[in-house]
């Protein structure tokens, strides 16, 4: 049985962020368990066993869902509110030592269960590493996508500049420009 850790080409930080980025707008990946399934598979992970999510381990993942964008939050200079994330330490997961160390859940055959073991070893590895602080979550506040600062000085704010980074630096201009029109300028001198 293959788990959620091993399939190629998802590493650490991508298995993070497509946890984070399960629910935008509308859209919940996490919703319930047809939805964790149909999401993991769009992963690339079809096929690969045919363990069901049960609601509990659903649950769990939502859970880590604001856990991950809190931190990426932090990253980005926003202090989150983390006490949803407190109901995350009653995750059971064990560590297995046969092969490469790993965290797995305590009671394996859960999809979604299986899914956060993985998600809570990659969390766990991910902070230990130095680019840690340039996983960061948009500073939009009906956005909240989490994804990699790629620039040289650490200093992206949004996911998109063309979307998120413009409408925030409109609300700045208009903000800044409120109540000094050019007539009311011109009266007073």
């Amino acid at each position: 049985m293959a788990h959620p850790h091993s399939w190629p080409g998802l590493g650490d930080e991508e298995l993070l962020i497509a946890v984070a980025n399960t629910a935008h707008g509308e859209r919940d990946e996490l919703a319930d368990a047809g939805s964790v399934r149909a999401w993991w598979d769009g992963l690339g992970a079809a096929g690969a066993d045919d363990r069901p999510a049960e609601p509990d381990g659903v649950a769990v993942l939502r859970g880590l869902r604001g856990l991950i964008r809190g931190l990426a939050l932090r990253n980005n200079g926003i202090e989150p509110d983390l006490s949803a994330a407190a109901g995350l330490g009653a995750v059971a997961l064990r560590l297995e030592v046969s092969g490469a160390p790993s965290l797995r859940a305590d009671v394996p055959g859960d999809l979604a269960r299986d899914i956060g073991a993985a998600t809570v070893a990659a969390l766990l590895r991910a902070t230990a590493r130095p680019g840690w602080p340039r996983v960061k979550a948009c500073r939009g506040e009906d956005c909240r996508w989490v994804f990699i600062d790629g620039s040289r000085n650490t200093s992206r704010r949004w996911c998109a500049m063309a979307n998120c980074g413009n409408r925030a630096k409109m609300v700045t201009f208009r903000d800044r420009h409120r109540g000094t029109s050019p007539r009311a300028t011109r009266s007073s001198s």
